[in-house]
């Protein structure tokens, strides 16, 4: 936020210098050419100012370590969304990676999986493979509901999922940063009736 208040006021102090010490023509030539450069790249920085903060506060998961304890098929139903989807429970620790940078905390229920392909910048097919539709935290030798809670260095997390039958091999992605692997066990498919 920071950096595109300076960005803001920089960009006023330049536009008033422009008006007082250049000429008109100068001036008007500069206005001009801000606009063709607004218009043709406008869309693009916008979207790199947007993503500044996002990438800060993924940052805190960049390298970071997932050790899976356990993948399970579980009878739960699906997502109800028409599409024939395996449920599973993952037991899985996620450890972060020491770093320097604004954001020490982190939120489990930010935690996407996707397929191994993934780009980190393309976060349009979260979900389509894989859904976590609930996310567990062990406390007190048990596991509590995530309840959107942030938090320090490595945890213990379950995770139930409803996964497509193409999923296998998967990442997680935590905003812009991919990380660790799960490997999901083949389920036949029920017949429709």
């Amino acid at each position: 936020m920071r950096l595109v208040g300076i960005l803001v006021l920089l960009l006023i102090a330049g536009a008033v210098l422009a008006i007082v010490l250049l000429p008109w023509q100068v001036t008007v030539g500069a206005i001009v050419l801000f606009a063709v450069v607004v218009f043709a790249f406008g869309g693009r920085i916008l979207e790199a100012i947007f993503k500044i903060p996002f990438r800060a506060k993924g940052a805190v998961l960049r390298g970071a370590i997932a050790e899976v304890h356990s993948v399970a098929p579980t009878a739960q139903p699906g997502d109800g969304e028409g599409v024939d989807r395996g449920s599973f429970i993952v037991e899985v620790t996620i450890q972060p990676k020491e770093s320097g940078g604004a954001f020490q905390l982190w939120e489990p229920g930010e935690l996407r999986l996707v397929g191994p392909g993934a780009k980190a910048e393309d976060t349009d097919a979260d979900g389509e493979l894989c859904e976590i539709k609930r996310v567990e935290i062990e406390a007190e030798g048990g596991f509590a509901a995530d309840e959107g809670m942030k938090y320090g260095g490595p945890q213990r997390l379950r995770l139930t999922l409803a996964a497509a039958p193409a999923a296998g091999e998967l990442q997680f992605r935590y905003y812009f940063e991919l990380f660790g692997k799960v490997s999901l066990p083949v389920i036949a498919a029920a017949p429709r009736r």
